[in-house]
């Protein structure tokens, strides 16, 4: 299916790719602390504003950024917190991280609070040090509105 982007990546058998907003820098960041280990365990990063991801994902502008994604070599698209877990159970070399996120991805109600932690931290993952480049409704004091 995707073998002629396998192709280029020659030595690395690829297991699929791991989808990221390239224009937030809290992403970025992560993935630069986890890079050699998703490439060690055949994942490539590729941006979401990449172009064949784009047409491969067919989403809505709104929707495209709102999540990481995975997507295998079968075609499969994972997001959020399930792509995470799917990760971590994936890697051959399995770091710390992907122990907890394994785990806790079992245990009963685990991964309804993985998806729940996930979509907290995606909603301000452009807010950091105190600056938000996401506009958010300001809350009014009740004693403003007297």
């Amino acid at each position: 299916m995707f073998t002629e982007m396998s192709d280029k990546l020659g030595k690395q058998p690829v297991h699929g790719w791991v989808l990221y907003d390239a224009s937030c820098s809290f992403c970025l960041d992560l993935l630069a602390r986890t890079r050699s280990t998703l490439e060690s365990g055949g994942f490539q990063p590729e941006p979401l504003q990449s172009p064949w991801v784009r047409e491969r994902l067919d989403l809505p502008e709104d929707r495209l950024l709102e999540e990481m994604r995975v997507l295998t070599v079968e075609g499969r698209v994972l997001g959020g917190a399930d792509a995470l877990v799917y990760l971590a159970t994936e890697l051959d070399r399995r770091p710390w991280w992907g122990w907890l996120l394994v785990a806790a991805g079992k245990m009963p109600f685990g991964m309804g609070l993985l998806r729940a932690g996930y979509r907290w931290i995606a909603a301000r993952r452009h807010c950091r040090q105190g600056a938000c480049t996401i506009d958010r409704p300001r809350i009014v004091n009740k004693e403003e509105t007297q």
